[in-house]
């Protein structure tokens, strides 16, 4: 395998040259930085970081994060305005466009040659018992892994990175759930070679599974599929972004490997699916499928994709609330920036009557006091029973009247998403979607129902 390796690598591994190129262009953004802080008295230090700087980044991902560090006694107000400051003038300077992003506090995103440049202030720490944001960590992950890792494992974590982006588990964003770069790293230091990682898994990987590298005996403390304690913070669980769902892929991924390991799983998987074929599958499931489609707001993927899932959640539990069985659900955004919720349902039509079953007679009180609540109350066997009328009948008449702005209280909607629901949404059948929907989309209603699809070779 090691000559098929080799080959993979030629494709997937930044040249010398490249590397070499970005680290210039990033001492020189450096530089500006540092010499306009200076002019203003402002202490800082700037550094590379990242996967870039660890030399595990594939071929076309050389994206950049420069991380200004501020002394812990600088109040965090001071931090954000200078680090936005900072990392606006060097883009201008530098004639590329800014954009300010948003995650443990703002930073300032920049396309700059090509490049997309992360400029993030953090805090000056040694370790991290002087943590004051999550953003802090990554240079201590930076030198973690700088520190222990041999130039032929950062080849290991590429073959492990473009193994894991070929059957969609790799990144940890919301959008994904998989495993994040840092995580891919933590498991070549564990396992040395991409090959052990593969054999590990498929036969010994199991729900809380542990990985603690240091020994701090702190794995007990989480409850995650896959718990890899933080060689730089005992109480964190690198793999705390990792679904159960993801996780489970990754595992049968691995066995399919093992047992027919083919290149093509280090080439990424383009379902190629026509119209006919999406009903035929569609149509041979024989369930009730509708799909709830509403505009979403321009936000970041871990703030949109939230907001969509938790809104997927509460349609499913107000559905079973009125007795109609969600048999399988997902969720995506399409290409005209459209959330679609799937809802499939075993059935979307229930009966006039509802049957509610009482306390036995045994038991007088509480026989009286149901009696009380349904004047319609009646005696089956030894039970009480009553029947009243549903408040709804089918699926489409249940969800036109609980997302109404009066209604919508039932429901535990995204904030962001929960207007363009009840101003501007449509319900239709799966087979009306298929008919509307870019062809580029139909993967997406593909996976729904072949969620491992590409898992297999």
């Amino acid at each position: 395998m090691i000559e098929i390796y080799n080959e993979i690598l030629k494709d997937i591994e930044p040249s010398l040259e490249d590397r070499q190129n970005v680290i210039e262009f990033s001492n020189k953004l450096i530089k500006i930085i540092m010499d306009y802080s200076k002019s203003k008295n402002i202490n800082i230090k700037c550094r590379l970081v990242g996967s870039m700087a660890k030399n595990t980044s594939l071929m076309g991902k050389s994206d950049i994060d420069i991380f200004m560090t501020f002394p812990l006694s600088y109040p965090e107000e001071e931090l954000k305005s200078y680090g936005l400051e900072f990392g606006e003038y060097c883009i201008k300077k530098v004639g590329g466009t800014s954009e300010v992003r948003y995650a443990s506090h703002p930073y300032t995103t920049g396309l700059i040659d090509g490049f997309e440049v992360d400029f993030v202030p953090c805090y000056q720490i040694k370790d991290s018992s002087e943590l004051k944001s999550a953003v802090d960590r990554t240079i201590l992950h930076t030198d973690y892994i700088q520190s222990h890792m041999t130039e032929e494992e950062t080849r290991q974590v590429l073959l492990l990175k473009k193994f894991m982006t070929s059957i969609n588990t790799y990144g940890a964003n919301y959008k994904v759930s998989g495993f994040s770069g840092y995580l891919c790293e933590l498991l070549i230091l564990k396992y040395h070679s991409f090959d052990r990682i593969i054999e590990e898994a498929a036969n010994n990987w199991h729900n809380r599974y542990e990985i603690d590298l240091e020994e701090y005996g702190t794995s007990n403390n989480f409850k995650d599929p896959l718990i890899v304690i933080d060689p730089t913070d005992k109480n964190r669980n690198v793999a705390a972004a990792l679904s159960l769902q993801k996780f489970s892929e990754f595992i049968i991924a691995c066995r399919n490997y093992l047992s027919d390991p083919k290149m093509e799983y280090f080439q990424n998987r383009k379902i190629h699916i026509t119209r006919e074929e999406l009903i035929t599958e569609f149509t041979k499931r024989g369930t009730k499928c509708y799909v709830l489609s509403f505009n979403v707001p321009e936000l970041p993927d871990d703030v949109i994709y939230p907001q969509i899932n938790k809104t997927m959640n509460s349609f499913i539990k107000v559905s079973e609330m009125y007795d109609f069985r969600i048999i399988e659900n997902n969720y995506y955004i399409n290409s005209d920036n459209e959330a679609r919720i799937i809802l499939e349902y075993d059935n979307d039509e229930v009966s006039n009557i509802k049957i509610h079953k009482g306390p036995q007679i045994k038991y007088k009180e509480n026989g009286m006091n149901f009696k009380n609540k349904y004047s319609n109350a009646y005696i089956r066997e030894d039970k009480w029973i009553s029947v009243s009328e549903r408040k709804y009948k089918n699926v489409p008449e249940m969800v036109d009247n609980i997302v109404k702005k009066e209604n919508r209280s039932i429901l535990k909607l995204g904030k962001n998403v929960k207007d363009e629901i009840t101003g501007n949404y449509s319900l239709n059948t799966v087979f009306e979607v298929i008919d509307q929907e870019n062809p580029e989309d139909y993967e997406e209603l593909f996976m729904h129902i072949y969620p491992d699809y590409k898992l297999r070779r």
